[in-house]
C-alpha cells in the first residue's frame, strides 16, 4: 500500500558491510542533479513523500531508510546504534552512487539521519555537494548546561520509548496514537497515515496477523541514549561540505531545546542557519513546502 504514489519509484536492495540491508528508492526518474533524504529516530522516509515531491522539480530524489527503519525492514537491535549509523552514511553514499549512476549529489537529512551524516563526514567524508540538515540531534558538548539540558530530555525519551507497544491490531492503531502525540500535530492526515503504514510491518502472510513497529522500541531507546554520540563532536570541525542548519520555531515547538542545540552547532561550526516558520521538530511533514524551499535554494546556489 505505502509504494501507491504519483511519481516513479525504482528500488535497489543493497547490503552494508555487516550485511545488514538497505532500501533504496529513487523518486520521480533520473534528473542531472539528485538529493539524498532520509528521516528520524523511529520513523519511516515513506511517510515523507509530500517533502519528496518538492525536491522532485529540481532533482532526482533518492530516499532511503536507516537501518531497522521502514522499507530497510527489522534487523539486530544494537546495545549502541550511533558507531555503526556513522559507519552506514559513507556506505549508502557509495552504494547510490554504485546503483543509480556517478551524478552531483545533494543531502536533506532530518533529525537522526540528519546528525549521522554530519559526524560521519567529519570521519569518514564522502563528496556531497551540499547538506541541509533538519534539526540534527548533535549534543552540545561545548555547552555543559545545555547539553545537560539536551541528555535529560533525550533519557526522558528514551524510557519513554521502552515502555511502548510493539504490537497492532491494524494501521489505524498506530495513526490514533500519534494523533495524541504534541510532535505529530499540525501533519495532514494523508501523510500520518502514510507514516504510520510506512512504520508497521505484517511478518505474518495471514490478512488477520498484527502490525509490528519496524524499528523495535529498544532500538528506537538505544538510539535516543546520544551519550556515546558525543564521541564524535570535535570531528565535526574537520567538515569541508557547505552546511544548512534549518530549525523550526519555538511557538508550538514540541522540542524548543532542539531549536538551541542546532543553533550552537551552526554557530560553533560556521554553518549556515535559517527557519520554517510554523515547523515542529517533524516541519518537513508539517511544512513540506517550505522545508523543501530551503534545501532547492542552498543546492542550487552552490
Amino acid at each position: 500500500m505505502i509504494e501507491e504514489t504519483d511519481f516513479s519509484v525504482e528500488r535497489k536492495l543493497v547490503h552494508l558491510s555487516d550485511g545488514a540491508r538497505i532500501t533504496l528508492r529513487r523518486w520521480g526518474g533520473a534528473k542531472p542533479l539528485r538529493i539524498v533524504i532520509s528521516h528520524g529516530n523511529g520513523l519511516a522516509i515513506d511517510g515523507f513523500t509530500a517533502f519528496g515531491r518538492e525536491l522532485m522539480n529540481h532533482f532526482e530524489v533518492v530516499a532511503f531508510d536507516m537501518r531497522n527503519h521502514g522499507q530497510s525492514g527489522p534487523g539486530e537491535v544494537l546495545d549502541d546504534p550511533w558507531p555503526r549509523y556513522l559507519t552506514d552514511i559513507p556506505e549508502i553514499f557509495d552504494a547510490i552512487q554504485n546503483s543509480f549512476g556517478q551524478k552531483p549529489t545533494h543531502g536533506a537529512f532530518h533529525s537522526l539521519s540528519s546528525a549521522s551524516t554530519i559526524m560521519a563526514q567529519g570521519l569518514d567524508p564522502r563528496p556531497w555537494k551540499t547538506l541541509t540538515l533538519y534539526e540534527p540531534p548533535v549534543p552540545p558538548v561545548n555547552n555543559p548546561i545545555l547539553l545537560d539540558a539536551f541528555q535529560s530530555l533525550h533519557a526522558t525519551l528514551s524510557a519513554r520509548t521502552r515502555s511502548r507497544r510493539r504490537r497492532f491490531a491494524d494501521p489505524a492503531r498506530l495513526i490514533a496514537s500519534l494523533e495524541r502525540s504534541q510532535t505529530f500535530g499540525g501533519i495532514p492526515a494523508p501523510q500520518l497515515n502514510r507514516l504510520a503504514e510506512a512504520m508497521l510491518i505484517r511478518t505474518d502472510a495471514d490478512p488477520n496477523a498484527p502490525w509490528d513497529l519496524v524499528c523495535a522500541p529498544e532500538m528506537e531507546a538505544n538510539t535516543f541514549d546520544t551519550r556515546r554520540a558525543c564521541d564524535f563532536y570535535e570531528g565535526i570541525a574537520r567538515v569541508q561540505t557547505p552546511v544548512q542548519v534549518v530549525v523550526g520555531t519555538t511557538l508550538g515547538h514540541d522540542m524548543p531545546i532542539l531549536i538551541k542545540t542546532a543553533e550552537l552547532l551552526a554557530a560553533t561550526f560556521g554553518f549556515k542557519v535559517t527557519c520554517v516558520e510554523g515547523g515542529g521538530h517533524l516541519m518537513q511533514l508539517q511544512r513540506p513546502n517550505r522545508s523543501a524551499e530551503h534545501a532547492v535554494r542552498f543546492a542550487l546556489n552552490r
